[in-house]
């Protein structure tokens, strides 16, 4: 019976959907979807603005991609192309920063080591070794402090080599897809290795002589024979339009060898210039061997490659400051060399020794997947961005700096690494005299054709925006545009959701 009138309950059911289907009633009801909602009238005359500056004549061949978000409430105040792909240049050093403070910790550190073959009676026996752990910040002051420590030891003269070890990266000297014309002077390019120094350059300073038909005065610093001069450039008087050059010798292939000619007036201003070395790990080798001779220590062996043995003995180990630190000697200057070097320390710890530029690609690539990028949205090959071979969108930018603003835990260290305009870094000489001045933190990028700045700035009213700015293909100077970019910081600066008459929007009350 219970069966039967189940039975009866689902033939009636039945019967009543037939008898409503056959009225004409539809079966399913189509809803549409609400209208979007208007910005209010303070971001549609920010919106103005912002587009009054971009139909800017110097950017009418350029490609813009553009995005401009609310952090605490997500609204996108304005955006424009900002899923197309772009050229990142150093904003590319956000990504690689990002990465390293939440893979590594923001106290994470860099270790070198100094390593001999045995002490006997106090003496060395054999070889020293000198370890690289790819510290991006290390110098001859660092080195020197080193020696100090090894000069306390019963010092003769040595018979062994000082080996320099750099297996804790691989040997590529250069990210992907930087140009073979890059370098080598000006510190733009320097080589990578796990053993860096000094950045892995020279400075060398060259002055007129006293007199006239004097040679030049040529200095590097630090003094080191590592990189040799031929000086052949002259001092003449005053009246003659001549100037100093320098080159590095490449024929028949690149060498540590500087050649100076041309001139130098008399009371001419000093020029001074960086040069990037090649193989860094033998110059750091060099510096310590030098500066054990001016100790009176001679060592009878050479400079070389190789690996400290199991069973060597360490002697002392310089430890970094705190990557926190060295993320601020990064962003703020840009520089490539640290960004380098942060991506193969990512690939070493993280997927092993030795680490690699892929190795360390990788883990970014798994790092913007974990927090929800769409890799649609990017391709990466180095770390600096140098490399033309990176792509991002506007809205990668834009999603990464509000991931990290909201990470508490790195993201103090995160915005103190940022140039702030008007004030320090690459924004030192921008945006000065404009709201934006002492606000704006924001990292800039240059390469040929391509100006980018990505950061954060706090509106009129307190609340920070996040922002990126991506422009490319235009000839000539960056500079005009930076200037556009700046102009578009300094309103977001300036913004304020109550209107330049003081009225408050739609639906806002007074307290």
């Amino acid at each position: 019976m219970w069966k039967i009138s189940h039975i009866y309950l689902w033939f009636c059911t039945l019967l009543c959907c037939t008898a409503l289907y056959s009225c004409g009633t539809p079966s399913t009801v189509e809803v549409s979807p609400p209208p979007l909602a208007q910005p209010s009238k303070p971001i549609q005359r920010l919106q103005t603005e912002i587009e009054a500056i971009l139909s800017d004549p110097l950017l009418a061949s350029s490609n813009i991609g553009i995005k401009v978000v609310s952090l605490g409430t997500r609204e996108v105040f304005y955006e424009k192309d900002a899923k197309k792909l772009y050229h990142p240049a150093s904003t590319m050093k956000l990504i690689t920063a990002a990465t390293a403070l939440v893979k590594l910790g923001p106290n994470h550190r860099f270790h070198t080591s100094l390593y001999v073959d045995y002490l006997e009676d106090g003496q060395i026996v054999g070889n020293i070794y000198l370890k690289g752990g790819g510290d991006p910040v290390f110098n001859s002051n660092d080195l020197e402090k080193m020696v100090e420590k090894l000069a306390e030891m019963n010092l003769k003269d040595l018979q062994g080599d000082i080996v320099v070890d750099e297996t804790y990266f691989d040997a590529v000297r250069w990210g992907k897809g930087w140009m073979w014309d890059d370098g080598p002077i000006g510190g733009y390019f320097s080589h990578l290795s796990a053993l860096t120094i000094n950045r892995n350059g020279v400075r060398v300073r060259i002055s007129p002589g006293t007199e006239v038909s004097d040679p030049v005065s040529v200095h590097l610093d630090p003094p080191t024979q590592y990189m040799q001069i031929i000086n052949e450039a002259i001092t003449v008087e005053t009246s003659e339009k001549v100037r100093a050059k320098m080159k590095r010798k490449s024929e028949p292939v690149d060498e540590n060898v500087l050649m100076i000619d041309g001139a130098m007036t008399t009371g001419q201003t000093e020029m001074n210039r960086r040069v990037d070395v090649l193989d860094p790990a033998l110059y750091c080798g060099t510096l310590l061997r030098e500066m054990l001779a001016r100790r009176g220590v001679a060592l009878q062996g050479k400079v070389r490659y190789g690996e400290v043995p199991e069973e060597a003995t360490e002697i002392v180990t310089h430890v970094s400051p705190p990557l926190s630190r060295i993320l601020w000697e990064m962003n703020k200057p840009s520089d490539n060399l640290i960004a380098e070097l942060l991506l193969k320390t990512l690939g070493a710890e993280l997927k092993g020794s030795p680490g690699t530029g892929q190795k360390g690609l990788q883990v970014i690539n798994e790092f913007l997947i974990e927090i929800g990028m769409d890799s649609e949205d990017y391709a990466i090959a180095d770390g600096s961005g140098a490399s033309r071979y990176n792509l991002v969108t506007a809205s990668l930018l834009t999603d990464l700096l509000i991931y990290m603003f909201r990470d508490f835990t790195v993201m103090p260290e995160y915005l103190a690494s940022l140039p702030v305009g008007g004030v320090d870094g690459t924004l030192a000489w921008r945006m000065r005299g404009m709201s934006a001045e002492g606000v704006l933190r924001a990292k800039t990028g240059t390469l040929r054709g391509v100006t980018t700045l990505a950061g954060y700035t706090t509106t009129a009213d307190g609340e920070i925006v996040v922002f990126s700015i991506l422009v490319s293909n235009y000839i000539g100077s960056a500079n005009p545009r930076r200037f556009l970019q700046d102009r578009i910081g300094d309103i977001l600066t300036r913004f304020s959701r109550h209107d330049s008459y003081g009225e408050l929007e739609d639906g806002e009350k007074e307290d």
